[in-house]
C-alpha cells in the first residue's frame, strides 16, 4: 500500500515540473528572390553610375503593439539602407546615401567656419572636398504592409508543457522613382 501510495505521489508531484526552456531556432535570412540573383548577375557596365538614394519612408503609418509600447511601427525601418545594398550588389551603381544629408551639410558648416576662424582641429585642416554629384536620384516609400499574410506551425502546448514551433510572414509594398 505505502509503494502505490509513493507512486500516486511521484505521479501526481511529476505535472508541476516545468519542462525545460525550448532553445530558440537561430535566425535565418529570407532566400533570395529570382530579381535578385538576376540583378547581381547582369554583365559588368562600363562606367558605373552614381545614384543619390534620399530617405525611403514608411507611408502606411501601421503600429504593432508590443508589451512595453504602444507606439513601435510595423514596417521594417531599414528600406534605405536594403535599397543601398541591393545597388552596391548590382555592380553597376555607385550609391551615394544621402538619408543624413541635412546632418552632413551642418557638420561642413561647421568645419568651414572653424577653417576660417584658424581654430580648427587638426585632422580638419585640409580644404573640404565638394559633394560628389548623382547622375540618378531615387526617391520613394513603403505605400502597403499586410501583416501575417501567411502563417502556421505545428505542435500541442497544454499548461506551458509541451512543443510548438509558429513562423509567420507579412508582405511589403514598395514605391520607388528614379528622378
Amino acid at each position: 500500500m505505502q509503494r502505490l501510495f509513493l507512486l500516486v505521489a511521484v505521479m501526481l508531484l511529476s505535472g508541476c515540473l516545468t519542462a525545460p526552456p525550448k532553445e530558440a531556432a537561430r535566425p535565418t535570412l529570407m532566400p533570395r528572390a529570382q530579381s535578385y540573383k538576376d540583378l547581381t548577375h547582369l554583365p559588368a557596365p562600363t562606367g558605373k553610375i552614381f545614384v543619390s538614394v534620399y530617405n525611403i519612408q514608411d507611408e502606411t503609418g501601421q503600429f504593432k503593439p508590443y508589451p512595453a509600447s504602444n507606439f513601435s511601427t510595423a514596417v521594417p525601418q531599414s528600406a534605405t539602407a536594403m535599397l543601398v545594398t541591393a545597388l552596391k550588389d548590382s555592380r553597376w551603381f555607385i550609391p551615394l546615401e544621402r538619408q543624413g544629408l541635412q546632418n552632413l551639410l551642418n557638420e561642413r558648416k561647421i568645419i568651414r567656419a572653424a577653417q576660417e576662424n584658424g581654430t580648427v582641429a587638426i585632422n580638419n585642416r585640409i580644404p573640404l572636398q565638394s559633394l560628389t554629384a548623382a547622375n540618378i536620384m531615387v526617391e520613394g516609400s513603403i505605400i502597403g504592409y499586410e501583416s501575417n499574410v501567411k502563417s502556421g506551425g505545428v505542435g500541442a502546448r497544454y499548461f506551458g508543457i509541451g512543443a510548438d514551433t509558429q513562423y509567420q510572414l507579412d508582405d511589403i509594398a514598395v514605391n520607388l522613382r528614379d528622378v
